[in-house]
């Protein structure tokens, strides 16, 4: 029976300035729990709509009526089939706000020395705006948009807490600070032309990071000559080789392969034990983040709106919190639905027809040379291309596309392919409409619901391409891939410059889009997040980097993963709670274990 009851009346407005939702766990839904939910209901009771049955038998209440009342219901339901959680709302110190109606910052996480705090959250939710009152670029204003204020004010606003003491430093400049912005592609400064030059006017000590960072190289190298991955380092060398008293790091793991993350994440940690010194990061590569923190604070709000800091966790329960979508110790639920993780025996069985048979192929430039083993790709699979830099992925791609012609190796099939390159550059002041027109019918039924809704482009339409931010020119980009119709899709490092939540939603939706139109997507991605969720199989690129490369056939999740980590020395677990995949600790009782049986990748 359907007990959905329709008034025309609006009812009851939420009590308090909270909004709710409802989680209910179909799982759990019984017969007994129907009628209590409906029965009890106090919009129910009063004639208007709240908890009803559908036809199918699935117990369900609109978001918009959800109510601080129906936690009474909660406490009559058994087995926690239904939880009344609050959402996201403004709490805790109002420190900083952009103009009468702009973005407003609240709370602040706390510097420690000798450890290394985490900030992980979505853009636009303040952790940059974090970072810069920290190291006291912006002089928060608690609100008073229209009035000048000072450090005093900042003081005297947290006075008695344990970041009194960092703002008076701040005040008095008694504090120094070292801080590696997000932008990696800004490195120049003044006259500084080579990575030495740059080295010497900003270090303290120029030598110290040089080798483990792996900067000897490109030590005279021009800074305008530097990939991303190098940029990347040298700003993170230039970072650590200052003396300060709190380093501050902006996404760290950009443009870096998977062995330079965890390397990076490795110096880093070494360099804030031994100089007691305190560090914040802001990280969206959870197997980074997870190596490189001693504690978590999660950041949630409405992106370009609110943003808050909530209290410090252990990682761990950080994380596991984040990706559960509620933070328990704060009470909200900051994401409707949890992140879970496939296994990796659920994946790598392939039924689809073949589309693309590439033969053994071979490519030199200079002195570097690539081969690639021969392979097979079928329909509606997504494979995963992993390895370090400078090892031929780019390369290969190119040779899948045409772009470039192998020295050896004949019988390519000839295949239609769109591809999605490492770097994407607005080269027009066209609008995202006007792009989009040039490759697809942005009128039709299956653009909107493969392309244009999943991505998120309606707000960006009027956008030109030049305005948009790092992570909606990434969006745009991938979407414009999937966009035209072809019979392979070739997408490069997707996940640069996505939070969490949003290399999620691309590789879910990547993964959607190969198995609705049978159009195999090869995805090159160093975050091993995104290659875990995203992968059917696996294509392993090993060698020398910069001198020969090595790319396997397409090969099971498991095989694939078990070879490239063993070829980096690394093990991963799963989190028991979440699934999601764990660096061990280099010599750890687990690492050892793992890897005299061989299972460098537990995936399952």
């Amino acid at each position: 029976m359907n007990h959905r009851l329709v008034q025309s009346m609006m009812p009851p407005s939420n009590s308090g300035t909270e909004k709710y939702i409802a989680i209910i766990d179909q799982d759990k839904v019984t017969d007994e729990v129907r009628n209590i939910a409906v029965k009890y209901d106090p919009l129910n009771r009063s004639g208007y709509e709240g908890f009803y049955v559908t036809e199918d038998g699935e117990l369900h209440i609109d978001d918009v009526n959800v109510m601080r009342e129906h936690k009474l219901i909660e406490k009559k339901i058994p087995n926690d089939a239904i939880q009344i959680v609050p959402l996201p709302s403004e709490t805790g110190q109002l420190v900083h706000q952009y103009g009468d109606n702009g973005f407003r910052m609240h709370d602040l996480p706390v510097p420690e020395d000798g450890r290394i705090v985490g900030l992980l959250g979505r853009n636009g939710i303040g952790k940059s705006t974090v970072l810069r009152i920290l190291a006291g670029e912006l002089v928060p204003n608690f609100g008073t948009t229209n009035e000048e204020t000072d450090w005093n004010q900042a003081i005297e606003s947290f006075r008695g807490t344990t970041l009194q003491t960092h703002l008076e430093r701040l005040r008095d400049d008694s504090v120094t600070t070292a801080y590696k912005n997000q932008r990696v592609d800004a490195l120049h400064e003044g006259d500084v032309k080579t990575v030495n030059e740059l080295l010497v006017a900003r270090s303290d000590d120029p030598d110290r990071f040089v080798d483990e960072l792996d900067l000897r190289s490109i030590r005279d190298r021009s800074l305008a000559d530097l990939s991303g991955g190098e940029r990347q380092r040298v700003a993170i060398g230039v970072t650590l080789s200052t003396d300060a008293d709190l380093y501050l790091f902006d996404e760290p793991s950009s443009f870096l392969d998977i062995e330079q993350r965890l390397s990076v994440a490795r110096t880093i940690r070494s360099h804030v034990q031994e100089t007691d010194a305190a560090a914040l990061v802001v990280e969206h590569d959870l197997a980074t983040l997870d190596l490189l923190s001693d504690a978590i604070h999660v950041l949630y709000g409405e992106p370009g709106g609110f943003g808050v800091v909530a209290q410090r966790l252990a990682v761990r329960t950080g994380i596991n919190q984040f990706l559960d979508g509620r933070l328990k110790e704060e009470n909200v639920q900051i994401r409707r639905n949890s992140i879970d993780f496939p296994t990796a025996g659920e994946r790598g069985v392939q039924s689809g027809e073949p589309v693309l048979n590439y033969p053994q192929l071979e490519k030199a430039f200079g002195e570097f040379s690539l081969r690639v083993e021969l392979g097979q790709v079928h329909a509606g699979e997504t494979i995963g291309i992993v390895g370090e830099n400078a090892l031929g992925k780019t390369t290969f791609v190119k040779l899948l596309t045409g772009s470039i012609d192998a020295d050896n190796g004949t019988g390519l099939d000839e295949v239609t392919v769109s591809y999605k390159p490492q770097y994407i550059t607005p080269d027009s002041d066209e609008t995202v409409r006007e792009r989009f027109t040039t490759v697809a019918d942005i009128h039709s039924q299956s653009f909107t619901t493969r392309i244009q809704d999943p991505f998120e482009l309606e707000p960006l339409y009027d956008r030109s391409l030049g305005s948009l931010s790092g992570g909606e020119l990434q969006r745009v980009g991938i979407a414009l891939c999937l966009a035209r119709d072809a019979d392979l899709y070739l997408i490069d490092e997707p996940s640069a410059f996505l939070d969490v939540n949003h290399r999620v939603s691309i590789a879910d939706q990547v993964q959607q889009f190969s198995k609705q139109t049978d159009c195999p997507v090869l995805v090159v991605d160093h975050d091993l997040f995104v290659i875990d969720r995203v992968a059917d199989r696996l294509i392993v690129f090993d060698g020398e980097p910069g001198r020969r490369g090595q790319a396997s056939t397409p090969q099971a999740m498991r095989a694939g993963m078990n070879a490239f980590l063993s070829s980096l020395g690394i093990t991963f677990r799963r989190d028991e709670q979440t699934g999601r995949p764990r660096v061990n600790k280099p010599g750890s009782q687990l690492d050892q274990k793992q890897k005299s049986s061989g299972e460098y990748y537990y995936g399952d």
